[in-house]
């Protein structure tokens, strides 16, 4: 623990404070639902990008977002801002989103005002180190990426930075690409008064050793007493976790630092390397949301919906100070996959069910639904599906 708590200090010492103007401050109080559990709806990436390159163009698109997520009383907004070493805003650190760099308007400072125009939290949602996937070649990346920038600047010994395993990565056991990390946490946050900061799963794409065996290796040389490599990449996480909410809450204490872990706790710990009890013990996220994509009769009994949400409700209440949201597949509806499919197939009113019982229980605070385009599909199945939800949240 003392060697883990040293690379979070090295991580904290990192950071300075924040200062400078940001847009669509917080001036209209997000009150829509007050009293009532949150709800909201993730908004990839690649929903993003539809929308921009919309015939209808993005202002209309983004008019439909805010009229949906008020006819079924949504109160948050969880936005892909940075999901590949990119941005959808300008930035010092990242190169340009392609699809939002072709705007002529600041597309988040936009966003996030129609948002708190409309009472709608907006929250600017993260993968700290993903750069690319399906892909591991360097040259066909933006030469703006400090991926590319550590590859290719001469330097060997900054390469390190960078990992590749199926895709391109970003190290988490080197300190530069910590600071990288919190250094853009700040620089969102001096500009743009989102209402939160979010990161889902993408944390070590891998158990095998390879992925960042010289980093490892140059750990274990200067340490008297190394950790185990699955102890040590646990280190580098929950320091990142450490650093981000240490910076988020020095620029502004209302800004919400949450994490969406996949759905078994021990996986995310041994598999991921990330590792919830420790944040949840420390009070280094201020809410976590499990992406408990399950039903109620899933074969394997550990991953069916409520054995799970018992689970997370069990580690939440450890710090009161820690809230527990439930991230929700409405994907999943229809699905033919092996293991789900007699379930979901028909199973129209899960989502719907699954939102019940965790509004009715107080130690949920909320429920989220992934995604956007899954949420508010045009084909009959899905519009069932909102049927059934908009009876629950109407309650």
């Amino acid at each position: 623990m003392k060697k883990q708590m040293a690379l979070w200090l090295a991580v904290l010492l990192l950071l300075t404070g924040c200062k400078g103007g940001r847009s669509a401050t917080k001036d209209t109080e997000i009150d829509l639902y007050r009293g009532r559990a949150d709800t909201g709806v993730w908004i990839t990436y690649s929903e993003l990008s539809g929308m921009i390159s919309s015939e209808k163009g993005f202002q209309a698109e983004w008019e439909q977002v805010i009229e949906r997520c008020r006819a079924l009383r949504l109160g948050e907004i969880y936005l892909h801002v940075r999901s590949h070493c990119d941005a959808i805003y300008p930035s010092a650190l990242f190169p340009m989103n392609r699809s939002a760099g072709s705007l002529d308007f600041d597309l988040l400072a936009t966003i996030l005002e129609s948002c708190h125009q409309a009472g709608i939290a907006l929250h600017a949602w993260i993968n700290p180190y993903r750069v690319k996937t399906g892909d591991s070649d360097p040259e066909t990346l933006d030469p703006a990426s400090p991926a590319y920038r550590w590859l290719h600047d001469g330097d060997k010994t900054n390469d390190r930075n960078v990992c590749f395993s199926g895709g391109i990565y970003l190290n988490p056991g080197e300190p530069e690409v910590q600071e990288l990390v919190i250094g853009g946490v700040r620089e969102l946050l001096q500009h743009y008064a989102v209402d939160g900061i979010h990161f889902d799963d993408y944390f070590y794409p891998t158990t095998d050793p390879a992925f960042d065996r010289e980093s490892y290796e140059a750990y274990c040389a200067a340490a008297n007493e190394p950790l185990s490599l699955a102890e040590w990449r646990r280190a580098n996480v929950n320091a990142l976790i450490a650093g981000c909410y240490a910076a988020i809450h020095a620029t502004d204490r209302e800004t919400v630092f949450s994490v969406s872990p996949a759905a078994s706790i021990e996986r995310n710990r041994e598999e991921l390397y990330a590792d919830q009890t420790e944040w949840v013990a420390n009070g280094t996220v201020d809410v976590l949301i499990p992406q408990l994509y399950f039903g109620f009769e899933y074969p394997d009994r550990d991953f069916q919906f409520e054995t799970l949400l018992d689970k997370w409700k069990k580690l939440t209440a450890q710090n009161p100070a820690v809230q527990l949201k439930i991230g929700l597949a409405c994907y999943k509806l229809g699905t033919d996959a092996e293991y789900d499919a007699p379930e979901w197939q028909t199973g129209e009113d899960i989502i719907a069910r699954e939102t019940e019982i965790c509004i009715r229980d107080g130690a949920a605070a909320g429920v989220l639904f992934f995604s956007y385009s899954s949420l508010f599909a045009d084909d009959e199945i899905h519009q069932k599906q909102r049927d059934h939800l908009q009876a629950v949240l109407r309650d």
